[in-house]
């Protein structure tokens, strides 16, 4: 259960989709500094976000404080996804792209990348084992582009930054698409969220099943 005070923090983002907490279409758990959520427009099946609660930019500027907060929701989203779906990749537009101007995660069960792509795809990027490589670019370089994936061959996740490039975007999502098992044709943001109603409640119902069962 979360403290009133905590529910009730003053927000600085008062026109922000992700501040207004009691608008959200399907709120999957709540912590003290973030909240999980259904994409309300889901590229796939399972697809989620992990939001902290304040106004903050990206990833890159979380404080550390909330580190590992974040890094128990990675695992339990891993975990839950896996389970349910297929491994997750992680990926988020550090300002980059944003269609929310807040930070969120997203957490998206493509499965396993096949050999290869990683090693195609870091030519171009840069490795980030810790939230502390975000905090590092950010603060040199600003917008970015961070992915994680899970090696098939290994089970090792390694996560990449790349520029905020539309080419280099391009290349490294095309590359994913190929490297993964989960495809399926491209839809319009606009008819997703149209047809994401009903993923959003089967994801719901995934996650409260799963870990009714282990809590």
């Amino acid at each position: 259960m979360i403290p009133h005070a905590a529910r009730s923090r003053p927000h600085p983002g008062a026109h922000c989709a992700f501040c207004a907490h009691d608008a959200l279409d399907v709120v999957l758990e709540e912590t003290e500094h973030f909240l999980v959520i259904a994409d309300h427009a889901p590229l796939a099946e399972g697809h989620l976000l992990i939001v902290p609660r304040d106004h903050i930019a990206c990833y890159g500027a979380l404080p550390r404080e909330l580190d590992e907060e974040a890094h128990d929701l990675r695992e339990r989203a891993t975990r839950f996804l896996t389970s349910a779906y297929r491994p997750p990749i992680f990926f988020e537009h550090g300002v980059f792209r944003q269609t929310v101007s807040h930070a969120h995660l997203h957490a998206l069960p493509l499965g396993a990348a096949s050999h290869g792509f990683a090693d195609e795809v870091s030519r171009i990027g840069r490795p980030a084992p810790s939230l502390d490589a975000l905090r590092a670019w950010y603060a040199e370089h600003g917008h970015y582009f961070y992915l994680e994936t899970e090696r098939k061959e290994t089970g090792e996740r390694e996560a990449l930054l790349f520029p905020p490039e539309m080419d280099v975007y391009f290349r490294v999502m095309g590359t994913l698409r190929d490297h993964t098992a989960h495809t399926a044709a491209w839809v319009p943001p606009a008819l997703r969220q149209m047809q994401g109603g009903a993923k959003m409640r089967a994801l719901a119902a995934a996650w409260h099943e799963y870990f009714e069962a282990r809590d």
